[in-house]
């Protein structure tokens, strides 16, 4: 068993570049961090397909298993009116034991900070920022009843009582903040905390904007927050993990409205109402559902509009043959697929086809790219030494080896040797 602690470090929006830059100290806004953690970390390609998404991203990676078999499928919790069914915030969703399941019945302390599908699970330190108001009075309400009881007694209740607005406390500045105080109270074996606000910046703003320089500093600050009170020793582990590269929108897709016009979905004003089919977004793929109960005929109808859709030069259709039970009420019959800039939309009313400069358009400036790698950096004991490639379960069973624990519902052996490691 390993003595070691790690830090896992995941940050939505985080490009290649600027991520060997922190390891190489290359325009580094924070040398310390450099200096600190990530000098001589080691560089491991995620391979492009999977998870587009960071939370089904997140799930595979601290599970080991493909994204079929977590629970944890899209972004969004579907249906949307049950979002604690399949949501990426509560961990009665997961269907694999987890890292921090497995570190736990071995006595050993985890934290949680931001990270998906977290919610309830029987994690130490567990702060989920469940984002579900429609269930909650107001959000200390929801911070307060989806948080472990360590954490709301060592770290929300004192804020609470200080007055704190969390409304105007941005998440990663509230998960810098605990990590730092948790971390220097006690030790924690495994902290996994995710910083969303430089991805949110770049889906609002788009590239190189003042708002999204703001960001990589305030991530840089989070990031160095975070590292500078883990210090990290020879035995420790750390490792950073970015999102899927993030590429400029370039078509906006509401296949929704195709079934709409065929009789498929039913709307209220602007909102679905009922369905017999309908596509799930997921970054820049959507998933064709019908319910369970619809016959052939229904699913051909379905099939046939979207293969109308998909005539567009930049989309296809792919079926799918073993989508039965991907919920409660429904089966996943196809997948709609989108080439780099594709966003996929949920609505009916929306027109079904929008390019990314419309002087309409009201989506993401920037989105996910899972056609692309993506890179990682890792440092400590029983990580790889050498460039490594994978998929984001075998990152996990990676790490888990590391760790000195084995993941029961892994479907990944683990990063391999990376053949052109000059790639890079």
């Amino acid at each position: 068993m390993s003595t070691g602690r790690t830090l896992l470090l995941a940050v939505d929006g985080l490009d290649t570049e600027s991520l060997l830059g922190l390891r190489d100290g290359e325009a580094c806004p924070h040398p310390l961090l450099t200096a600190t953690s990530l000098a001589r970390a080691n560089p491991l390609t995620v391979h492009p397909g999977g998870p587009s998404e960071p939370p089904p991203a997140l799930a595979s990676l601290i599970t080991g298993a493909s994204v079929a078999r977590t629970g944890i499928a899209t972004a969004e919790p579907l249906p949307a009116d049950r979002p604690e069914s399949r949501s990426t915030w509560y961990a009665r969703s997961m269907t694999a034991p987890t890292l921090f399941d497995q570190l736990r019945r071995q006595g050993r302390v985890t934290a949680a900070l931001q990270w998906p599908a977290t919610a309830g699970a029987a994690i130490d330190l567990c702060l989920p920022l469940v984002e579900d108001l429609r269930h909650y009075r107001n959000r200390w309400d929801m911070a307060l009843s989806t948080s472990s009881a360590r954490m709301v007694r060592e770290h929300l209740e004192p804020r609470r009582e200080a007055g704190v607005q969390l409304s105007q406390v941005p998440p990663d500045d509230l998960v810098a903040e605990i990590a730092a105080e948790a971390l220097g109270r006690d030790r924690i074996d495994l902290l996994a905390a995710r910083l969303s606000g430089l991805g949110a910046a770049h889906r609002a703003a788009g590239r190189d904007t003042a708002a999204v320089q703001r960001a990589m500093l305030d991530t840089a600050d989070a990031l160095e927050q975070i590292v500078t009170a883990f210090s990290p020793a020879d035995e420790d582990r750390v490792l950073l993990v970015p999102g899927r590269p993030l590429v400029p929108t370039a078509l906006l897709v509401h296949p929704n409205a195709a079934l709409a016009a065929h009789g498929l979905l039913r709307t209220d004003g602007p909102r679905l109402d009922s369905f017999q089919a309908l596509v799930w977004p997921d970054g820049p793929r959507g998933v064709v559902h019908v319910h369970r109960h619809e016959g052939p005929a229904t699913r051909e109808a379905a099939l046939a509009a979207l293969r109308d859709l998909s005539t567009h030069v930049r989309l296809s259709l792919r079926l799918v043959d073993d989508g039965v039970g991907a919920t409660e009420q429904t089966d996943v019959i196809a997948v709609l697929e989108g080439g780099p800039g594709t966003v996929f939309g949920l609505s009916a009313t929306h027109r079904p086809l929008v390019e990314g400069d419309d002087p309409y358009y009201a989506g993401p400036l920037m989105v996910s790219d899972p056609s692309a790698a993506a890179v990682a950096l890792a440092r400590g004991p029983g990580l790889p030494t050498t460039p490594a490639a994978g998929s984001w379960a075998d990152l996990g069973v990676t790490l888990a080896r590391a760790l000195g624990i084995e993941l029961p519902g892994a479907t990944a052996h683990g990063m391999r040797a990376e053949a052109a490691a000059g790639t890079l």
